[in-house]
């Protein structure tokens, strides 16, 4: 369960980054970052449906990718301002 969770919040991770609107870097990662990370995502469902029933496994990642990437964009506003 925690290699699910943290698998698909590294893989929401990679694939924010590497878009170009991202507020964390000077430039985004590249499409590599993105295939990482969508790889990522995979795997995390993958995960997701060894320890949970399909319908579980799912619904949890759905849920906690809505999470990640709803709270993303919000995370550059923490950063100090130079």
């Amino acid at each position: 369960m925690i290699l699910f969770l943290l698998l698909d919040i590294a893989g929401c991770c990679l694939l924010y980054l590497s878009h170009r609107h991202q507020g964390w870097l000077a430039q985004p990662i590249g499409p590599l970052g993105a295939a990482a990370g969508a790889l990522a995502l995979l795997l995390a469902l993958a995960a997701a449906c060894l320890t949970l029933s399909p319908l579980a496994a799912v619904f949890a990642w759905t849920v906690v990718s809505m999470l990640a990437f709803s709270l993303l964009p919000f995370a550059s506003l923490l950063k100090a301002k130079p």
